[in-house]
């Protein structure tokens, strides 16, 4: 039985502490045994308040764990001041090389980092965090769009719910593909997400600074989806330049007219073909990509999968009559 410790703390993001650890015993229950034995390890043995409100009692203390295959690092805003506690940094570093594997969810890889134990290494965390990550730590080489990285016995995860792939990815380590497929239908998720986190962060980020001429841009592209758009269009809307308004997409974006515009039309794809009401046909026109075969290609470039595979798992009807409750 391998033991799976995760380490929680006042404020941490309670989807990075339960998720994985649910991943896990899902595994026990497609094992039919108990082939993980969980244990939640807190700086005290006080309730753990998470960044959700709700309270979790913790098993132990941090220091009186004795043994632990598996070492988990949750994330969240609490993270900051655990950086200050010498006593945890050293027994998250000393752990390192007790455990068999020891893993960091969201922002929990700044204890890693302060722990010394990315140094050289190739890591991720939260894509709002990537660049502090960077920045604070000069000699870690930040991967932006992973969900989650391997370096040695070390592993590191984007945001919240790629705690759960990157445990799904232990899973598979230690019981084959065959046992994850089934916890991932279990918990109705990819074994494999399509994609990276970018795709997540960049049409965020390009729609909460946007301002003046390239918010007025957006508006039009965003209501015009099934029209041809181009960079000359657009900026004569704008009452501006083509290399202007280039320019300041990239700064107010970080990414060009042409790549927000398919950005955009793949956001409205995924929801119309997740909603199954068009065909495939109709959802490229609906969204400005003319013909199935045009959908299919950026569905396979910028997701991995094709779109009936992506409505399979995600649709609106996708669980039929496989949902059960036990």
């Amino acid at each position: 039985m391998k033991i799976i410790a995760a380490l929680g703390y006042q404020d941490c993001q309670i989807l990075d502490l339960t998720g994985p650890l649910q991943v896990f015993a899902s595994a026990n229950q497609v094992l039919g045994y108990e082939a993980y034995q969980l244990k939640i390890v807190g700086v005290d043995t006080h309730p753990i308040c998470t960044n959700s409100g709700m309270k979790i009692l913790p098993d132990l203390a941090f220091s009186d764990l004795m043994d632990a295959d598996t070492l988990l690092l949750s994330g969240g805003r609490g993270v900051k001041a655990l950086l200050h506690n010498d006593e945890l940094i050293d027994w998250v570093k000393q752990s390192a090389k007790r455990v068999n594997r020891i893993a960091s969810v969201c922002s929990g890889a700044f204890l890693l980092a302060e722990a010394g134990l990315l140094k050289g290494k190739k890591a991720v965390t939260h894509w709002k965090s990537c660049s502090l990550l960077d920045k604070n730590y000069e000699d870690i080489e930040v991967e932006n769009d992973a969900i989650w990285l391997k370096q040695g016995n070390l592993y590191t995860s984007a945001g919240v719910t790629s705690g759960i792939d990157l445990a799904l990815a232990l899973v598979e380590e230690d019981f084959g593909h065959g046992i994850t497929m089934d916890v991932a239908r279990e918990l109705v998720v990819f074994v494999k997400r399509p994609g990276g986190q970018a795709q997540f962060s960049t049409q965020l980020n390009a729609q909460n600074k946007a301002t003046g001429v390239v918010a007025k841009a957006q508006t039009y592209i965003q209501k015009n989806l099934d029209k041809s758009l181009g960079l000359a269009l657009l900026a004569e809307y704008c009452c501006v330049s083509e290399r202007h308004l280039f320019r300041l997409f990239k700064e107010s974006c970080e990414s060009s007219p042409a790549a927000y515009i398919e950005s955009s039309r793949l956001n409205l794809a995924q929801q119309l073909v997740c909603e199954g009401r068009l065909s495939f046909q109709q959802v490229a026109e609906r969204c400005g990509f003319v013909s199935a075969d045009n959908l299919r290609r950026v569905f396979l470039r910028r997701l991995g999968v094709n779109p009936r595979e992506y409505k399979a798992r995600f649709g609106t009807y996708s669980l039929s009559n496989e949902v059960g409750i036990d």
